[in-house]
């Protein structure tokens, strides 16, 4: 009986501990996520949960603590107290050992700090303060012993009232200082051993541009007090890695800037909120992530009274493998990315529950705990790794140590787990890659909307196939252009025996002139409409497959050059709609200034104009499926070339049917183009005006039915 009641006891505790596992496996108060390329915001596994909060130490109560440090050897944990002046050392079960400040000088009196701000531990065990409103650095030993000040640089090297006030301090391993002063838009500060002042590295020099100019323009004047000015952005923080790399951020770039920066996906540091700069002050960040690293992507780029907005990169935390978290002071979040740049998860908030934050200040990694640190209530909040996060950091180390076929294990089984990880497939098409399955790689960059890694993968399994069928592939290109010569001068022949004819001709003959008239734009166009060599029909025809080019560009353009917000509808759309509108317009203002020509000659000359799309754009919608990325401006020139062509041909056509001078035709020409902003005014207005009519008799119609 008694074993009985032993073992109805033990499954009970068993099913208790289950259920507390259980629920504290799921009680973040955050989704982990990361985003697509899309921008899409995709939900992942926690890397790491919540496991505890320590609001006090002992009796010792932190009061606005500004930054923290960590020394794994020596189980030390350094936290620059800011709002009591002081510095706190805790060990690692969180007690503390011991505080600095006030501290005491080797000629026996005691010194004080004044909102310390910054605090960093050499790899001489070392600890530097940065003293802010005092002006200084404040250095101790390992025993926490006073070893010297190193006082702000002379004020004759420095600009004119420029105010030195560190807020941040890093030390190399040749025991340079780097500082990062309150206020200051010079870049980094460098020192030497000794304190000697250097100079300043890193810093951006910003320059207007027209479009921020124009933008600007139609600012509020709370926007454009909101707004940065063109200056060169302030630095808030920086660290050192052990390659003696700096990391600095910039937590108040201009919105918009900000904006355009990551949705342009640009790999200019201009207006970059994280920056790793080399000693030369070169920034070397590598952005090679589906967007640059600066936190949160989804925001206004408009206005800054809503809800959420641009992160505020405040501190950089390194961690191993090339890894760095990105800290959100105002989202009160951490973003973790790999070294190329890759968004590898995101997590926390603002709130009072277990792992959110009221005031996130600071954090630093311990093994597989990461420690972060609320200023408002002065807690730490310890997060522990969770088998997905020591998975992903596996994987990363394999990858950083170009390990590809280990790598390519575990992104399949990361993939099991978060089947929608662009990063993982983004990491199985290199795996493959680097093993030399290229149409393998090729599927995977492609699932993800990859065009960078695609274009590489797809480089050079082309040059696979051209060592392979080269010369076969050239001969066949030599047969098609040989063709295309022949097929033009058949046509040429079959003009000029059309054109020396007294006979108008057929539907035939009127499709093939359109290849004499965009080669002879005045001959042509007076055949066409002098000699009525040109019907309705064909110009309806060559219009037509115009617009089919447009669709077939728009649904079977190569992989590389197509648009994936482009839709048949819209090409089509796209170039059919202002040829008709030019059509109407010009027809209407012709009438007004003795033009000799009806809307059926505009338009028949408008509809054979176009075939130089035909021509040009088709073609290069094949192309588009044999080009890398850097061979697309070609395609694009081309194309370009071929609507200029058309614009050409229209513009010289209207000379011919409405017997017009270059001047003239020029003056009516650009009252066309205003006629067809004006019909698209009115067709607003109308399309507007129905909008509003349907919803009336809706609204009555409701309130009819609710009386009855």
């Amino acid at each position: 009986m008694n074993k009985l009641k032993m073992g109805m006891l033990f499954l009970l505790l068993l099913a208790v501990l289950c259920g507390t596992m259980t629920v504290s496996a799921a009680e973040a108060p955050y989704e982990t996520y990361v985003f697509a390329y899309d921008s899409s915001v995709q939900i992942t596994p926690n890397a790491y949960l919540p496991a505890e909060k320590i609001a006090a130490f002992g009796e010792t109560l932190l009061k606005n603590p500004s930054d923290m440090v960590v020394d794994e050897e020596r189980g030390l944990i350094a936290i620059a107290d800011t709002g009591n002046n002081r510095i706190v050392l805790l060990n690692r079960n969180f007690e503390v050992t011991g505080t600095i400040g006030p501290f005491t000088l080797p000629n026996g009196t005691e010194d004080t700090f004044d909102s310390p701000s910054g605090v960093f531990i050499t790899e001489e065990d070392w600890l530097v303060v940065a003293d802010t409103n005092h002006g200084r650095l404040v250095v101790f030993d390992k025993d926490n012993r006073y070893l010297r000040t190193i006082d702000g640089p002379p004020a004759q090297v420095l600009p004119e009232n420029f105010k030195y006030n560190p807020i941040s301090v890093a030390v190399n391993a040749a025991g340079q200082f780097y500082v990062v002063s309150k206020n200051s838009n010079m870049g980094v500060m460098a020192l030497d051993g000794d304190g000697g002042f250097q100079g300043f590295i890193g810093a951006q020099r910003v320059a207007s541009n027209a479009a921020q100019l124009l933008w600007r323009a139609f600012m509020t004047e709370e926007q454009l007090a909101r707004s940065v000015q063109f200056v060169p952005v302030e630095y808030s923080s920086l660290t050192i890695d052990h390659k003696g790399f700096v990391y600095v951020t910039c937590s108040s770039i201009d919105r918009f800037e900000l904006y355009n920066t990551i949705h342009s996906r640009s790999m200019d540091s201009t207006y970059a909120p994280v920056k790793k700069i080399n000693p030369a002050g070169t920034d070397v960040l590598r952005r090679n992530g589906f967007f640059p690293p600066a936190g949160d992507i989804n925001f206004s780029p408009y206005d800054g009274d809503e809800a959420v907005g641009p992160s505020q990169i405040s501190k950089v935390i390194l961690l191993d493998n090339g890894m760095y978290m990105l800290l959100d002071s105002y989202g009160n979040k951490l973003f973790t990315y790999d070294s190329s740049g890759n968004l590898l998860f995101a997590f926390g908030g603002k709130g009072e529950a277990l792992g959110l934050f009221s005031r996130l200040s600071a954090a630093a990694a311990w093994g597989d705990e990461l420690l972060a640190l609320d200023a408002e209530t002065g807690a730490i909040t310890v997060f522990r790794k969770t088998a997905y996060g020591a998975l992903l950091d596996e994987v990363i180390g394999y990858q950083e140590n170009r390990e590809y076929d280990k790598a390519q294990g575990l992104w399949n089984e990361l993939l099991g787990e978060n089947n929608n990880f662009d990063l993982a497939y983004l990491g199985v098409g290199k795996a493959l890659m680097e093993k030399g399955d290229l149409t393998g790689a090729m599927k995977y960059f492609e699932l993800i909307n990859n065009k960078l890694y695609y274009s590489k993968a797809y480089g050079l399994y082309r040059q696979e196939i051209l060592q392979r069928w080269g010369l076969w592939i050239l001969l066949g290109v030599l047969i098609l252009i040989l063709l295309a010569v022949w097929v033009f001068r058949k046509i040429a022949v079959h003009n000029q025996k059309t054109l020396a004819s007294s006979a108008g001709g057929g539907l035939r003959d009127a499709l093939l002139l359109g290849f004499y008239v965009i080669f002879h734009p005045f001959n042509g166009y007076w055949a066409l409409k002098g000699e009525k060599r040109g019907g309705v029909s064909s110009a309806t025809i060559l219009l037509a497959l115009a617009c089919l080019t447009q669709a077939i560009a728009a649904a079977a353009s190569g992989f590389l050059s197509g648009d994936e917000e482009a839709s048949v509808g819209s090409g089509v759309l796209n170039l059919l709609a202002p040829l008709l509108l030019w059509c109407i317009a010009n027809t209407c203002f012709t009438s007004l200034m003795d033009g000799k020509g009806s809307f059926r000659d505009v338009y028949v000359a408008v509809g054979t104009s176009t075939l130089p799309v035909t021509l040009l754009v088709l073609p290069c919608t094949v192309v588009s499926h044999f080009l890398i990325l850097e061979e697309l401006p070609i395609l694009a020139m081309v194309t370009n070339v071929a609507y200029i062509w058309m614009a050409a041909l229209i513009f010289f056509s209207m000379i011919t049917v409405h017997d017009y001078t270059l001047g003239k035709n020029v003056l009516v020409s650009i009252l066309t183009v205003l006629g067809m902003a004006f019909i698209l005014f009115l067709l607003f207005i109308f399309v507007s005006l129905i909008g509003r009519m349907i919803s009336l008799v809706s609204a009555v119609g409701t309130e009819l039915s609710l009386r009855t």
